[in-house]
């Protein structure tokens, strides 16, 4: 079985993962078959040719093409030019790519989700999209940023979108609205009463709406976005985990500690221990990309 990766494991503590990766043909020298817990990342290939294998099905990759790779998504990487193929890996936690999603009233990213291979577009391997790839592995380096993140992800969705088809945003506005609220932790607290609340409309119209666009039902949501929000003070805070839970929303720090490990595969302690040991990565080679 592929290995799953999971963002606490690589990246604990940092707004992204950018990598410049070699693949040849041997499987020595390739990365291992793995699929993504809890992240999303775009692959940018700067030279040669290869393919991604998702499950069975293998997908050409050349100079200037761009994949978005979902978390579900079992893959590897295999170079088949002489040279093999070189690309550079921007991995970013999903949540954030759905907030930003949300927020910039996308209806692309959820589609792309749900399709059965990844979306691959191409682009010019010395254009803007290009230059914006190199800049981020090189903020990389640094200090790197969300802001960074967000001038990828405005740079590579309409690359993305005009291959796709451009999708229209068929969400509602009051649902966008009440799910881009629920960030807030005062909201958390309050947890579905407040979701029903603030989208006004009745449990069984708000039930079925977020099944359609947003793939859950309003129990998970809420879920989800209270466990997000508590790996973020885990992260970023010294209160107690008992606290924590509380500020969430939770019942009870037990109760709060199952679902948390359901997530991230680690107990609350655990991750928090593990983003204490986060370090910044060494500065990387950037100007020979290709």
């Amino acid at each position: 079985m592929p290995t799953v990766l999971r963002w606490v494991d690589f990246a604990y503590g940092l707004p992204y993962h950018a990598a410049l990766v070699p693949v040849s043909g041997s499987r020595r020298d390739r990365p291992e078959p793995h699929s993504h817990a809890d992240f999303h990342e775009f692959v940018f290939v700067t030279a040669g040719a290869g393919v991604q294998r998702v499950g069975q099905t293998e997908q050409p990759l050349r100079a200037g093409d761009v994949a978005l790779v979902r978390p579900h998504d079992r893959h590897e990487f295999a170079g088949t030019a002489a040279d093999g193929m070189r690309f550079i890996n921007i991995a970013f936690p999903s949540e954030r790519w759905r907030a930003f999603a949300d927020l910039a009233g996308l209806a692309g990213p959820a589609d792309w989700d749900r399709r059965g291979l990844p979306l691959v577009a191409g682009t010019d391997p010395e254009g803007p999209v290009a230059a914006e790839f190199v800049r981020v592995l090189a903020a990389y380096s640094g200090v790197p940023r969300v802001l960074d993140l967000v001038g990828l992800w405005t740079a590579v969705v309409p690359l993305l979108e005009r291959a796709e088809g451009t999708a229209v945003d068929r969400r509602p506005g009051w649902l966008v609205a009440a799910c881009v609220a629920m960030s807030r932790e005062e909201n958390l607290r309050e947890g579905l009463p407040r979701l029903l609340a603030m989208a006004a409309v009745s449990p069984g119209h708000l039930a079925r709406s977020m099944r359609t666009h947003y793939g859950r039902t309003p129990i998970a949501f809420v879920a989800r976005r209270r466990l997000e929000h508590a790996a973020l003070l885990l992260t970023t805070t010294t209160e107690g985990i008992g606290r924590i839970a509380q500020r969430c929303g939770f019942s009870g720090q037990s109760y709060f500690g199952r679902l948390f490990h359901d997530k991230y595969g680690m107990a609350p302690r655990d991750y928090r221990e593990a983003t204490r040991r986060a370090v910044v990565p060494a500065a990387l080679d950037t100007p020979d990309i290709k």
